[in-house]
């Protein structure tokens, strides 16, 4: 079991990991993108200040990269090179994942092999399963945004 070192997705992961004996790996891998400039803002904050890049991020998101943080090329070359480090140490074996939004989405992107500017065309739920396996040398998306968990 592998997850964000967010307390959040710790405490996510913390009933999954209790109930099948694992230890939580912390990755910095799996941290959300970040916002740099627009970490703690509003939206309406956000479109007030950086209307433009705000309206691109919501059209082309792939062509943004933050004031001061990351694009979503740089959060898909760290999941494609954790998910791709885990294949290998992880063969055959089932891996749990807990993350957060941008970062699911990208992953979901990968997995499916969509480019980036596809995360609009997925949802992502607060606390949603997705599953995903390997089947020569590609992922096969099983389950996306499930969250009858959580009823």
């Amino acid at each position: 079991m592998y997850a964000s070192p967010l307390p959040r997705a710790i405490q996510t992961a913390t009933p999954l990991a209790q109930v099948h004996h694992l230890k939580i790996q912390e990755t910095a891998d799996l941290l959300d993108i970040d916002y740099g400039a627009w970490e703690g803002m509003s939206r309406d904050d956000i479109r007030a200040k950086y209307s433009a890049l705000y309206d691109k991020w919501l059209k082309t998101p792939s062509k943004v990269e933050f004031p001061g943080g990351e694009s979503l090329r740089q959060v898909r070359l760290r999941v494609e090179k954790l998910l791709n480090d885990l294949r290998e140490e992880h063969l055959g074996e089932t891996v749990a994942l807990v993350s957060h939004r941008i970062t699911c989405h990208v992953a979901l992107c990968y997995a499916l092999g969509l480019a980036n500017d596809g995360i609009w065309h997925l949802r992502q739920d607060v606390g949603c399963i997705n599953e995903f396996e390997e089947r020569d040398d590609a992922y096969v998306v099983t389950l996306m945004n499930a969250t009858d968990h959580l009823r």
